[in-house]
């Protein structure tokens, strides 16, 4: 089944965009003013892969790749002693238009890498050994940040 899921990903020229996952909170202390204030709590890493069909459902390929982040997001967790969460996020009913390669239609999944506990505290080395693991994981299936290649 990995060899599987290898394929499929790389059929659809799937690639990775890593970003800054945010937490925007609000206080107001009883007769003060409202602070906000803009945390960075961990990552996103959002796969893209060509959409090859024009159905508005995803295929069962797309679900499998899924089960198989799944998988991975629960390696990676258990790795690092659960001191991250680490959630895999199926967008199946959305559709990316690839404005760098003649609005090719993408399909979308995200894995967020987060931290664990106060949302008032920055994410920290335990969530950036998860994002290094995580793209360890994701290269061994054959997706590396960058642009599709297509």
């Amino acid at each position: 089944m990995p060899e599987d899921i290898r394929q499929i990903l790389e059929s659809h020229h799937c690639f990775l965009e890593i970003s800054p996952y945010y937490v925007v909170t609000e206080d107001r202390p009883p007769g003060g003013a409202v602070s906000v204030r803009r945390v960075q709590a961990g990552f996103d890493l959002d796969i893209y892969g060509v959409k090859m069909s024009r159905e508005p459902d995803p295929p069962a390929e797309y679900w499998m790749v899924y089960n198989r982040l799944k998988e991975v997001a629960d390696v990676v967790r258990r790795e690092n002693n659960r001191a991250s969460s680490i959630e895999v996020i199926p967008y199946g009913s959305t559709i990316v238009l690839d404005t760098k390669n003649h609005l090719q239609p993408m399909a979308l999944m995200r894995i967020r890498v987060m931290h664990n506990g106060d949302i008032h505290e920055s994410a920290g080395a335990a969530e950036q050994q998860a994002l290094r693991s995580v793209e360890a994981q994701l290269e061994k299936l054959g997706v590396t940040a960058g642009r599709s290649r297509t």
